[in-house]
């Protein structure tokens, strides 16, 4: 599966998983919805009627997914990817000025922009380097994009960013990493620690 992943050098800092926030708001699909859809396809696979079990299935699953706001099931600082759910976690969140990291990233709730040959996923991100006050020490926006196309909807679409740290004092900081949806209005931001050591 296709991943864009991006490389930059930043005046600043960076860092591993822990504060999520929702910026955007999910869309207005109703969550009932979900509910029915789930609850026929549980009946329809009792009654042995297992396509039609999928069918329903599949519409419970393009509601939540419509329904969710962005959001991400994993966010966390890799020694290498892979690719979907292939990443070697890193031990700790301590790097070295000058040091690459590597944040690894899963999506969920983003858009498809549809078009004559399947659907496209678009999503971009902007980076903030901080102290733990909230000092905003570089900041750069569409830092990094993650695009993904094919002929069905992909629920399983990953990136990673890579960050060349820039020369920092010992100390603790923080990356925040803000990824929008270019087919919808929704976004997401994370707040990831990290220290530098000598």
């Amino acid at each position: 599966m296709p991943n864009h992943r991006r490389r930059r050098s930043i005046a600043g800092a960076v860092a591993v998983a822990v504060s999520l926030g929702v910026v955007a708001p999910a869309t207005d699909v109703s969550a009932g919805a979900l509910g029915e859809h789930a609850a026929r396809a549980d009946q329809l696979l009792k009654d042995g009627k297992a396509h039609a079990a999928l069918e329903a299935f599949d519409l419970a699953t393009d509601t939540f997914w419509r329904t969710s706001p962005l959001q991400f099931r994993t966010v966390i600082f890799a020694d290498d990817v892979a690719g979907f759910g292939k990443y070697t976690p890193r031990a700790d969140a301590r790097f070295r000025a000058g040091e690459s990291v590597t944040v690894y990233l899963e999506p969920i709730g983003y858009g498809y922009i549809v078009d004559a040959t399947g659907y496209r996923v678009a999503l971009t991100s902007d980076l903030e380097i901080r102290t733990p006050g909230g000092l905003i020490l570089a900041k750069a926006d569409d830092f990094g994009d993650l695009t993904w196309e094919g002929r069905a909807k992909s629920r399983e679409v990953h990136t990673s960013i890579v960050v060349a740290l820039p020369d920092l004092k010992p100390g603790d900081y923080l990356i925040r990493l803000t990824l929008a949806d270019r087919a919808s209005t929704k976004s997401a931001s994370v707040t990831m620690p990290f220290a530098i050591v000598e």
